[in-house]
């Protein structure tokens, strides 16, 4: 993503959407005198003077009905809400991502991590089970990460168990479920996130490049010495759009190639021969677009960089916040809290397996899955099921995997879908066995 790309209608459109949708909410929650702690806290709608457990999931009664405007109007206000305590979190990883494409070199972090072995999937798991990350701002971290150089297998084990899993969520869970819980929960995390990590580094490994898994691409932070050759191969491939050889680029050049195509600079075609990497004209409006950046300027001009980063990246992902938001309205109108409790609550509907099907329909934010899981408790869920939500609340809802779709490609994200939920239910299906 180049900082002098240019912002098209489209991305303004979702833009006013997400402006349109705070006010919205800002606006509702005065108007009724409505909790704003519950708002800005669990991205609720709800009256004041409610607490314990309850303030973190109890709504506003949807009235159940047939008019279509009404519905929709509620569709639109529960969702408002959402966005009203997603926002911060989608702007802070915006400007760590930023920061990660800007102030870390991607070369080093190649050359120290290669393409992710277990104990740099191991490394990244265990970081991100200490970062309080909630799953609505772990893409813009996902997207600074891949682009920062680090391997997507470790990415992944971030992305998994950043949301699943935090020091203040374990003693939460330990504190109200019990210690045999919070421990299995940490074991059923570290084993998800690892099982996707080595797939992922194995495939990455495969084939270098990662235009085959994800989406997006911004052009990472390169040494002067490889902006330079980069330069210089590049003018030499923009008059032979055929490709050269490794022979005609030079011999002595092969890991400055390598490393090229390891940046998605450039790539090989089938008869060996070497070309610049095509991409969307709406992006790269000139063939200088495709080089390699380094920020190797002023604190200051590293900083303005990072802001136009951040900005073009917040631009670009907003499509997926609203529609994230918009599928968490309609589960919640649809849908509602207390049905889904009712649904699972009761021993004859007590399974892993429902529990985690129904993780996937509740959109759960981080911090808000404990208390939940407390009400199912209450209503009969057993001990499995109960570990199945906590894990795929979480990390494996409708709408964050609407906003993993900006980023990632089918192939990726079926692999990340398929071992969140078998592993959900494996691991709720295990616990039963041992207590």
């Amino acid at each position: 993503m180049s900082s002098s790309t240019k912002l098209g209608k489209k991305e303004w459109f979702w833009f006013l959407a997400v402006v349109f949708l705070y006010i919205t909410a800002i606006v509702y929650v005065a108007y009724n005198d409505l909790s704003w702690s519950a708002m800005f806290k669990a991205g609720i709608l709800q009256e004041k003077g409610v607490t314990g457990l309850e303030a973190r999931y109890k709504e506003i009664e949807t009235p159940l009905s047939w008019n279509l405007p009404l519905v929709i109007w509620y569709v639109i206000i529960k969702s408002a809400a959402l966005l009203v305590e997603l926002l911060i979190y989608w702007i802070v990883g915006m400007f760590i991502a930023g920061t990660l494409v800007v102030f870390v070199s991607w070369e080093k972090v190649k050359k120290k991590m290669g393409y992710g072995g277990f104990g740099s999937n191991l490394l990244a798991t265990t970081v991100g089970a200490i970062i309080p990350i909630c799953s609505c701002g772990i893409v813009p971290v996902l997207a600074g990460m891949i682009q920062a150089g680090v391997p997507l297998g470790p990415t992944m084990g971030f992305l998994i168990s950043a949301p699943m899993l935090n020091v203040p969520t374990v003693f939460m869970t330990a504190g109200l479920l019990g210690w045999n819980l919070a421990i299995a929960r940490i074991i059923a995390v570290f084993a998800i996130a690892m099982s996707v990590g080595l797939i992922v580094s194995y495939w990455q490994k495969k084939r270098k490049g990662l235009r085959h898994l994800v989406k997006i691409y911004v052009q990472p932070n390169l040494s002067r010495e490889i902006q330079q050759f980069a330069y210089s191969l590049s003018v030499k491939l923009l008059n032979n759009p055929g490709g050269l050889t490794l022979e005609e680029i030079g011999i002595e050049h092969k890991d400055k190639v390598e490393e090229l195509e390891e940046a998605e600079i450039i790539e090989q075609t089938k008869d060996g021969k070497w070309r610049l990497i095509q991409r969307d004209k709406s992006q790269y409006q000139a063939g200088c677009m495709i080089l390699p950046q380094g920020y190797e300027g002023s604190l200051k001009e590293k900083l303005i960089h990072l802001w136009r980063v951040s900005w073009q990246l917040f631009f670009s992902l907003n499509y997926y916040l609203v529609l994230a938001v918009l599928i968490a309205g309609a589960i919640r109108v649809l849908i509602p809290t207390h049905v889904i409790l009712n649904f699972v609550g009761g021993e004859e509907l007590n399974s892993v397996l429902i529990a985690s099907i129904v993780a996937m329909l509740a959109y759960v934010c981080t911090y808000v899955e404990v208390p939940t899981a407390m009400a199912l408790v209450a209503k009969g869920m057993g001990p499995g099921a109960t570990l199945a939500y906590l894990l795929g609340g979480p990390g494996l809802s409708l709408p964050s995997i609407m906003m993993l779709s900006s980023v990632f490609r089918p192939k990726l994200l079926l692999l990340y879908v398929g071992i969140n939920f078998i592993g959900c239910v494996v691991a709720g299906y295990i616990f039963n066995l041992l207590f």
